[in-house]
Order: structure tokens, then C-alpha cells, then sequence
């Protein structure tokens, strides 16, 4: 149950700025619903798939010294904390403006899922890195079935206007602290901690 927990917590905190680009997707009539969760599916499986490779190059070294990456969750809380201090509420805003041919909206979704997956590397690799590999492949399954649950949750977000504007007043808020609580975890589980 704890590495369920865990697995949506790492998925949650790290797409939840993808749920707004989600959002103007399914608004816009030029993409159908298929595209976009083909296209989702697409950019997170990359996302995924570099990560599992780069728990595995982790295994060479020592699991104390490769939890350190912990501190990559931790860190881009804190600058999730600090920018929400230095920027006015109004002036953040999300744009997205693709013109693409039919043929490469889905390449053009995951494209832009996978660009904006900085994060969801730098957190899913330490994370990797203190999982069996049955357990990586159980964290996987979970990932895949969130992005279902992640599309229908924009669908339906982008439809009703009270709730979209809930998560994009609190979000910025709520997001960093998962992500801090989530390094925190990480450098506890690879025993990191006893380093410091």
C-alpha cells in the first residue's frame, strides 16, 4: 500500500502543471480526445522510461550517495515556494499555441508533456533508484493508469470553471510542499539521511 501511496504522490506532484496544459488541449476543438491521451501517453512514457534507465546506471554506485538525488524534489519545492513569494498571483499564466497538421498533433502533445518533464526526471530516478525491480514495474503500471486518470480529470476540469479556478489558486501552493515531503522520503528510504 505505501509504494501505491508513493507512486501516485510522485505522479500527482509532478504533473500538475501538465493538468492545466491538459486542460487547454481538451478545450481546443482542433484536437480530438484521443490524440491528446495518446499524446500524453507518448511524453510520460518517455519520461518514464530515461528515468528507469537512469535508476539502473544508479545502481552502480552506492544507494546512500544516489538518494542524495532526493535533494532534487526538495529543491525544486523550495523554489516553488520562493517563486510563489516573488510573483503576483495574476501573472501566472499558462500558454500554449501549437499549429500542427493533423498527422503530428499526438508527437506535438507528447513533445510538449515531455518537455515539461524536467522534474518528473529529476524525482523519478532517485525514486527508481531505492525500488526492486518488481517494484519499479509495479510504480510504472500506477504511472500509466494515473495519465487515464490525470486526462479525465482535465476533461472534466476543463468544463467546470469553479474547480479549475480552485486549482489554479491553490496549486502553486500545494505542489511544492508534496514535492518537499516526496525528497524528504526518498532521502529516508535510501538511508541518505545518515549521511548528513
Amino acid at each position: 500500500m505505501e509504494l501505491v501511496l508513493t507512486s501516485i504522490i510522485a505522479f500527482v506532484s509532478t504533473n500538475i502543471d501538465d493538468i492545466f496544459i491538459l486542460m487547454l488541449f481538451f478545450a481546443n476543438k482542433q484536437y480530438k480526445r484521443g490524440q491528446i491521451v495518446l499524446g500524453q501517453y507518448l511524453g510520460i512514457a518517455a519520461l518514464i522510461a530515461i528515468s528507469f534507465v537512469g535508476s539502473i546506471i544508479g545502481l552502480l554506485f552506492d544507494q546512500k550517495y544516489v538518494g542524495l538525488l532526493g535533494l532534487i524534489p526538495i529543491y525544486f519545492g523550495i523554489r516553488g515556494i520562493i517563486y510563489h513569494f516573488k510573483k503576483k498571483k495574476g501573472n501566472l499564466k499558462e500558454n500554449v499555441s501549437i499549429n500542427a497538421s493533423s498527422s503530428n498533433k499526438i508527437f506535438s502533445i507528447a513533445a510538449i508533456t515531455f518537455a515539461n518533464g524536467g522534474d518528473n526526471i529529476g524525482i523519478y530516478i532517485p525514486l527508481f533508484t531505492t525500488l526492486l525491480l518488481p517494484q519499479k514495474i509495479i510504480m510504472i503500471i500506477i504511472f500509466l493508469i494515473m495519465v487515464v486518470i490525470w486526462c479525465l480529470a482535465a476533461w472534466f476540469l476543463c468544463r467546470h470553471s469553479i474547480i479549475a479556478k480552485s486549482i489554479n489558486k491553490y496549486g502553486h501552493v500545494i505542489t511544492p510542499i508534496i514535492l518537499i515531503i516526496l525528497g524528504i522520503y526518498i532521502l529516508y528510504e535510501s538511508g541518505s539521511l545518515t549521511l548528513m
